[in-house]
């Protein structure tokens, strides 16, 4: 449960440290630690993907 969910906190970690992680959180609403619980459902894991490019474009301006 979660493994996925985690890898796009790692993913977020990797190319923006803490903050991304924290930006992540915000636009998902769910915080790194309760992403392990959660289910890797294709719902949860479409969030988190479209919440990682959104991050990645503001990360780049």
């Amino acid at each position: 449960m979660g493994e996925l969910l985690t890898q796009k906190f790692d993913k977020a970690y990797k190319f923006g440290g803490l903050f991304a992680m924290f930006r992540l959180a915000m636009i998902t609403k769910t915080p790194s630690t309760a992403a392990a619980s959660l289910p890797d459902t294709q719902e949860n894991l479409a969030i988190f993907e479209t919440a990682l490019n959104k991050l990645e474009k503001e990360m780049k301006k």
